[in-house]
């Protein structure tokens, strides 16, 4: 992380260039694409690696042998007051182990993603963390002003 300081010496401004690979929880096995940032939103374009091997969740067998791709859009923590969505583009990727049924599973993203969840590990824990406390209408608040909104 690089910083400097911006500015007149009244109104000093310290502005840091970091890295998006800084900001995600485990950027393992991930290629980041790119990250648009906008008032309310910083969208984040990143890609699981080819050449890493994953183990299928129902024999443990490690594949790497692709199917095809699709993007998860997965939510994470509001950075700097504006809400983070990850583009994530995964692989199907077949099982190897020929004695076990199952043909084909996704692969996560260790840190990022969790089978058919919507929200990172993270955003989930501060979620049910806020819901436990506070329940029901006064949870949604207390997110919306954290910039997390759910549906």
């Amino acid at each position: 992380m690089i910083c400097h300081e911006e500015g007149a010496a009244a109104a000093r401004l310290l502005t840091c260039d970091v890295a998006v690979e800084e900001l995600l929880p485990q950027p393992v096995g991930l290629r980041i694409e790119r990250a648009d940032a906008s008032l309310v939103m910083l969208r984040i374009i990143a890609f699981t690696r080819n050449d890493v091997f994953q183990p299928c969740p129902g024999c443990g067998q490690m594949s790497d042998w692709t199917h095809s791709r699709y993007v998860r859009h997965v939510a994470d923590e509001a950075v700097g007051g504006r809400q983070v969505v990850i583009n994530l583009s995964v692989r199907r990727l077949y099982c190897e182990n020929p004695a076990y049924l199952r043909a084909m599973f996704v692969e996560q993203a260790d840190g990022l993603t969790e089978r058919h969840q919507r929200r990172t590990p993270a955003l989930r824990r501060l979620v049910e963390a806020v819901a436990v406390a506070l329940a029901g209408s006064a949870a949604g608040r207390l997110l919306t002003v954290l910039h997390q909104t759910l549906s």
